[in-house]
C-alpha cells in the first residue's frame, strides 16, 4: 500500500516540473525574454547612445540616459546628465562578466541591493529588438523582466 502514494506523488511532481519548463518558456516570450542580435555581433557598438524607458509619459526628453563602454569593453557606463530642474547627474558602472551578442551581464559597482543570499544584485542586459532593451535580475525568474528601454531619437540602430 505504501508504494501508490509514492507513485502518485512521482506523477504529481513531474507534472509540476514539465508545467514549469513550459510555462517558463512560454512565459520568457510573454515578457520580453526574446532577445536580439544584430548581424554584426557587436552588442556594445549598437547599445552606445541615449535611451529611456518606454512607459514614460514623455520618453527621452530629461529622463533619457547615456550608455558608454570602455575602449576594452570591460565596463558598461549608464549615466544620466545634470538638467534642470535637477542639478545633479548620476553614473553607475557595471562590470562586464560577460558579454553575448543578445545580452550582457554587468555587476554595478557599489550596489547596495542585494540578493537573498545575501551577494550584491547582478543584471542581465537583454536585447528585444534592434532599438529596445529590458533588464533582468539573475535572481529573478527567467521570465521576469522590466518594462522596456527604447532607443531615442537619431540614435537608431542604423545610423552610424
Amino acid at each position: 500500500m505504501t508504494k501508490r502514494p509514492v507513485k502518485i506523488g512521482l506523477v504529481i511532481a513531474a507534472a509540476l516540473v514539465g508545467d514549469v519548463v513550459i510555462f517558463g518558456s512560454f512565459g520568457s516570450h510573454l515578457f520580453g525574454g526574446r532577445s536580439y542580435a544584430f548581424d554584426d555581433n557587436d552588442l556594445p557598438r549598437h547599445l552606445t547612445g541615449r535611451w529611456d524607458w518606454s512607459n514614460r509619459a514623455h520618453p527621452c526628453g530629461d529622463s533619457a540616459h547615456v550608455i558608454t563602454f570602455s575602449p576594452d569593453r570591460r565596463t558598461m557606463t549608464i549615466a544620466m546628465p545634470a538638467r534642470p530642474p535637477r542639478d545633479t547627474g548620476w553614473s553607475a558602472t557595471y562590470d562586464l562578466l560577460s558579454l553575448e551578442p543578445s545580452r550582457l551581464r554587468g555587476a554595478i559597482r557599489g550596489e547596495k541591493r542585494r540578493t537573498k543570499d545575501g551577494k550584491p544584485v547582478v543584471w542581465d542586459l537583454v536585447m528585444t529588438g534592434p532599438d529596445e532593451y529590458r533588464w533582468h535580475r539573475t535572481d529573478w525568474p527567467a521570465y521576469s523582466f522590466t518594462a522596456g528601454i527604447r532607443r531615442c531619437g537619431s540614435d537608431s540602430a542604423g545610423v552610424d
